[in-house]
């Protein structure tokens, strides 16, 4: 949970960063900026969830 948030606002700030640098006429910064912002924030995040369905008991068919 706690590097879900971390990576978050990595993301944010890359994103925020990249658009600071695009306005500030830093065109290669910029970029790379929102290309890691869009890059973090697209990268799956691996959970632990487990579910068990129990078979049912009297199961016809």
């Amino acid at each position: 949970m706690t590097a879900t948030i971390i990576f978050v606002l990595a993301g944010i700030y890359c994103l925020a960063r990249g658009v600071m640098d695009l306005r500030a006429r830093r065109w290669v910064w910029g970029a790379l900026g929102l290309v890691s912002g869009i890059g973090i924030l697209a990268a799956p995040v691996p959970t632990q969830v487990q579910v068990t369905i129990p078979a049912p008991q009297n199961a016809t068919r």
